[in-house]
């Protein structure tokens, strides 16, 4: 159903639905599907079947890319957020909660330019912003929002992109032996004490990606922006990357991570 639409279904969930009915006939016809029926289907008419319905097929599956086409933002764009203290003090994390790590001065005026840029890229096409509820991320988009003054734009918290989680405080020391440990074990796979590994992250940035399709998926135009905004976190940039374009765990280790506010188009 529509999001707003109770009982409604849209066009295009319509369309879908309709498509999978002809699946399952055409699967039943040719036996590769069990159904009860009244009598028993020739292969002859089952193959006249299947060439009936094989151009309607072709036809809602036209239907259905144009309908993506139309309906999909232009653009996703992953900005990392700027220098932090964290980034440039360690110990930091020791005595304030990671989520609560603001920027330096440096990292103000790089949201500020990295604004600029994605004011540049997106021109006056409307923009909806998903944003990392990390203090970081927040004072990031604001410094980026100065350049889109007078300009409406959407913005919408969203915790699943958020940083991985490392384990509460993070004394300096036991994050050095952690990281060590990190590098033997597998950067994907190895699991922070109290905290989460990168498979855990995968887990919920592909629930992200999912509830995404689906908001532009739903039908309603309006509700997609042309251009869609992830403010988000370095490791969190590389497992949507993994996500969507199905990278192994091989290319994924293969990538680090990006520069405080640096852009990535898709």
């Amino acid at each position: 159903h529509s999001p707003g639409l109770p009982g409604r279904m849209s066009r295009y969930t319509h369309t879908c639905v309709l498509r999978l009915l002809l699946v399952c006939v055409a699967a039943s016809s040719s036996g590769s599907v069990r159904v009860s029926a009244p009598r028993a289907v020739s292969p002859l008419e089952a193959t006249s079947r299947e060439r009936g319905i094989s151009p309607l097929l072709g036809w809602l599956d036209r239907r259905l890319a144009r309908w993506r086409r139309r309906n999909r933002p232009k653009r996703i764009i992953l900005v990392r957020h700027g220098e932090s203290i964290g980034n440039v003090n360690s110990s930091a994390y020791s005595s304030t909660p990671d989520s609560q790590i603001s920027l330096t001065e440096r990292g103000f005026e790089q949201g500020t330019a990295c604004g600029r840029e994605i004011r540049r890229l997106v021109g006056n096409g409307s923009v909806r912003f998903y944003y990392s509820p990390y203090l970081r991320v927040r004072q990031t988009l604001l410094a980026i929002l100065q350049a889109f003054e007078g300009q409406p734009v959407e913005i919408a918290s969203e915790p699943r992109l958020r940083e991985q989680d490392f384990g509460n405080f993070q004394d300096p020391l036991s994050m050095s032996r952690l990281r060590e440990d990190r590098m033997k074990f597998g950067r994907f796979f190895f699991r922070f004490p109290n905290g989460e590994a990168g498979t855990d992250v995968f887990d919920r940035v592909s629930d992200f990606i999912s509830t995404l399709f689906a908001h532009f998926d739903s039908g309603e135009r309006r509700r997609t922006a042309d251009n869609c905004v992830l403010m988000t976190h370095g490791l969190l940039m590389r497992i949507f990357s993994m996500c969507y374009f199905h990278w192994t765990v091989s290319e994924f280790e293969q990538v680090w991570n990006p520069s405080n506010c640096e852009i990535w188009v898709l």
